[in-house]
């Protein structure tokens, strides 16, 4: 019987579904001299990158700006890696879907468990930094896993909607990737809310549910503060309704998916 709910068709074949993400990621990195190491070393660069010109060129003096970038620069990456590993998640395995009798939800999730995998590693070296940074957190950022939970949940409910789309228009994949770039300027990684004046920006920043949730890290850990109540709701209310609207729609055209492919 299939239930309506998102994840929940797939608790039975959970083992499988861990099973199969942790060999993509050793087959991501077969063959590399790093290994799983370079799941942490692309986000790494970038904050080494940009905190070196924007420490140099002073343009912002504020206290621990060095966390507050790497805090953006983690969950940016998370949210565009996992988003153009879901894109792709049907296509990458259309000899799965026509050889092997499985709900077709299982390729989106498994790309985000994919993610959910190399987020543990990326979270190690964030709280390495941390050290190297001689920053300490306060008892805030216990509440920062809930963060990183709606990060993932926002994921989801993206693959779940991309990975149909791309299945219909493969534009989308190209689309989606200039998007994310754009988005990597619109959203308050490496520059300050209270430094905009520019009110087309603060509009962006009020719809962008990253931005949103990078805030509410940028909160908890730089900050050390727990945002009001009414700081959470939009992206809460948000990234679960988008898992929600994103399981519907990938379940309107689950049955279609064999056609297309």
């Amino acid at each position: 019987m299939t239930v309506l709910i998102p994840l929940v068709n797939l608790w039975k074949i959970r083992s499988m579904l861990f099973y199969f993400a942790v060999m993509n990621v050793k087959t991501r990195f077969k063959g590399t001299v790093l290994g799983f190491t370079w799941a942490a070393i692309e986000p790494l660069l970038t904050f080494i990158v940009l905190y070196i010109v924007f420490s140099n060129i002073q343009i912002t003096d504020r206290p621990n700006f060095g966390i507050y970038l790497l805090t953006g620069i983690i969950f940016f990456h998370i949210f565009s890696r996992g988003t153009a590993n879901g894109i792709t998640s049907l296509r990458n395995y259309r000899g799965w879907i026509l050889s092997i009798n499985i709900r077709k939800e299982f390729f989106p999730v498994l790309s985000v468990s994919t993610t959910v995998i190399t987020t543990a590693v990326e979270m190690g070296v964030f709280f390495a930094l941390m050290t190297f940074l001689q920053f300490t957190p306060g008892l805030s950022i216990l509440l920062f896993p809930i963060t990183i939970i709606l990060l993932l949940l926002l994921v989801l409910g993206s693959s779940y909607i991309l990975s149909i789309v791309n299945m219909y228009i493969r534009d989308v994949q190209l689309f989606w990737g200039i998007l994310l770039q754009a988005l990597f300027f619109m959203t308050p990684i490496f520059w300050y809310l209270q430094d905009v004046d520019n009110q087309i920006l603060l509009v962006i920043h009020q719809i962008n549910p990253l931005g949103q949730l990078i805030e509410l890290a940028h909160s908890l850990v730089v900050y050390q503060k727990i945002p009001p109540l009414i700081d959470w709701i939009y992206p809460v209310v948000f990234t679960i309704s988008l898992v929600f609207v994103g399981y519907a729609i990938f379940q309107k055209y689950e049955k279609k998916i064999v056609e297309v492919i």
